[in-house]
């Protein structure tokens, strides 16, 4: 590329060897079991302002549990004890049963939880400094995990149970009241006292009281946009001089929500110390928060093996693929994305906002559209495989400013589904979240 070009030049993953001449086809690799095991059942759980009730696993029982911890059996429902003789900092608000319903968990409005039969304790906010009260919590319908939720929204994981965004930190019109988990624990609903509902992870929003949209807007795939969003404002000339600079990162932020404006979205959060990571952790970081602010699940972390492999992409111009998964994991589904740009800021405007005809993304031809908005898809995808198949979603990510890269950095990221345990990851989304992100 010319240098002080304003093209961005973008390629895509391929799964099979193609020769060094050619183009890669579009695709996304991923390997599938003959036989998928169904989803648990989910327990239900319900609760109002004067009691609380949660169903037996099997449909046949239910037990309802005071603001003061005792707890009454009915049907087919166990007496596994209760908290009615242990000093409370606030009453109990909530109940869940476990999956076996051989036990449960008693919440209390200041983040408490009671454990009674096989509920075993994970944690919780008891004792930390809360925005605002517990109101509600649910638990992983396999087991191993709940999820607690404040009255502003905030959600809190234990266990096993994963974040996938929450509203915390964003305008409510009221409190939110309760919540509950999808089937597959890959999701959760928020509901608040007028009603309204909000989605998360792979919860889908089938309506509410008040007539609200879902609180995550914007467009996933398998939908795309209908038209490019050329940057505005064009942020390249500022960014080709300095990728650093203030005003490139300005203006980069500015287009980038102004593209998020037109798909329903509000402004990128990003965390305080964006600016001191690295390009790798700055990568991760706004992919994950485009996708949580879409109630997509993000990537958990940046692994060690998977940024070497985008670094080794990034230093040859190329696509990066999993050639050595995660140490002990088993990869199930996998995207790879390259750019060249100024920063990660630029590289995720042009991969989901710019990416199709008449961008400069190479794989978007008339002849072949499949090869259109595909970086998007790679940053925005592996939900449904995951919905479908378990496993964690991680992540790889570089940056190369070496001289074969036409004046700009050569920048890419590898996103991966992965089952098998989960090795030390280098950062977090967790980490992320606590500076200010999402």
């Amino acid at each position: 590329m010319a240098v002080g070009a304003t093209v961005v030049v973008l390629s895509l993953v391929a799964p099979t060897t193609v020769a060094s001449s050619a183009r890669p086809a579009v695709t996304v690799s991923s390997t599938r079991s003959d036989s998928v095991p169904a989803p648990p059942t989910r327990d239900l759980a319900y609760g109002t302002t004067a009691t609380r009730l949660a169903a037996t696993p099997d449909g046949q029982g239910y037990w309802i549990a005071d603001a003061a911890g005792g707890v009454s059996t009915f049907g087919d429902a166990g007496s596994y004890g209760s908290a009615a003789s242990l000093p409370l900092n606030g009453p109990v608000i909530s109940m869940a049963p476990t999956a076996t319903g051989a036990g449960y968990w008693l919440l209390g409005s200041d983040g408490g939880i009671f454990s009674f039969g096989d509920a075993q304790f994970y944690g919780s906010m008891g004792g930390k400094p809360l925005n605002k009260p517990i109101v509600g919590m649910a638990a992983v319908p396999g087991g191993g995990g709940y999820w607690e939720v404040a009255a502003d929204g905030g959600i809190f994981s234990f266990g096993n149970a994963q974040f996938y965004g929450s509203m915390g930190g964003h305008p409510l019109n009221r409190p939110v009241v309760g919540m509950a988990a999808t089937r597959d624990g890959l999701g959760y609903w928020e509901v608040a006292s007028d009603g309204g509902v909000f989605c998360f992870g792979d919860a889908a929003f089938h309506g509410s009281l008040v007539g609200s949209a879902p609180t995550a807007a914007g467009i996933v795939p398998p939908a795309n946009p209908a038209a490019n969003l050329p940057p505005n404002p064009n942020f390249l000339d500022a960014c080709y001089q300095n990728g650093t600079s203030t005003s490139c990162l300005d203006e980069e932020v500015q287009a980038t929500d102004a593209a998020r404006a037109a798909e329903g979205l509000g402004p990128l959060q990003l965390p305080l110390d964006f600016s001191t990571l690295t390009p790798a952790e700055q990568l991760f970081v706004v992919t994950d928060a485009e996708r949580v602010d879409r109630g997509l699940p993000p990537f958990v972390g940046l692994d060690g093996t998977l940024d070497s492999e985008a670094a080794a992409a990034a230093a040859v111009n190329a696509d990066p693929s999993p050639t050595q998964p995660p140490a002990g994991m088993t990869v199930t589904a996998w995207g790879g994305n390259w750019a060249e740009n100024a920063n990660a800021l630029g590289a995720s405007y042009y991969w989901l906002y710019d990416d199709g005809l008449g961008s400069s993304n190479l794989e978007c031809t008339v002849a072949n559209l499949s090869g259109c908005w595909g970086h998007r898809d790679n940053e925005l995808g592996l939900s449904g495989y995951q919905a479908s198949y378990g496993g964690t979603l991680v992540m790889g990510a570089a940056e190369d400013t070496g001289p074969n890269h036409g004046g700009w950095a050569s920048l890419t990221e590898l996103t991966v589904l992965a089952s098998g345990p989960l090795p030390p990851l280098v950062y977090t989304w967790a980490q992320a979240v606590a500076d200010g992100a999402g």
